[in-house]
């Protein structure tokens, strides 16, 4: 039983990567914080301090219970291109509807579908930047 406390702690010692960012969902307006090297730690909070006050005590509780189940334990990668893992690239199914709608857009712009996307994309993602 000792073991597994000092191993617990030595867990809990370790600096992983999080993210907090704004959250929307069925009504609750908050943020979510979560860990970049183990999804499965997260947690909700009306405001940034609570969401990450709330993720240590999840990351306590899902490492205890990898620990209990002998689920290996990811070591945090603080090189953020790792971290990241963006590559530029990005694979998505769309409509067939909707493709075609989006070649018809870029095509009236005079750009390709890649460069048409990207600022269909820009502008989605700056509107919801006030979310």
């Amino acid at each position: 039983m000792k073991k597994k406390n000092q191993s617990l702690e030595k867990y809990e010692e370790l600096d992983y990567p999080f993210i907090v960012m704004p959250f929307h969902d069925e009504g609750f307006i908050g943020y979510r914080a979560f860990l970049l090297d183990i999804p499965a730690v997260e947690s909700l909070g009306k405001t940034p301090e609570e969401a990450l006050s709330d993720l240590d005590e999840v990351k306590k509780e899902w490492i205890s219970f990898a620990l209990a189940k002998g689920i290996a334990i990811p070591e945090p990668d603080t090189n953020i291109q790792n971290v990241m893992r963006c590559s530029g690239r990005v694979t998505l199914r769309i409509s067939k509807t909707l493709h075609r709608q989006a070649v018809e857009k870029a095509h009236i712009n005079g750009i390709s579908l890649n460069a048409y996307l990207n600022e269909v994309i820009q502008r989605g993602m700056a509107a919801s930047a006030n979310y």
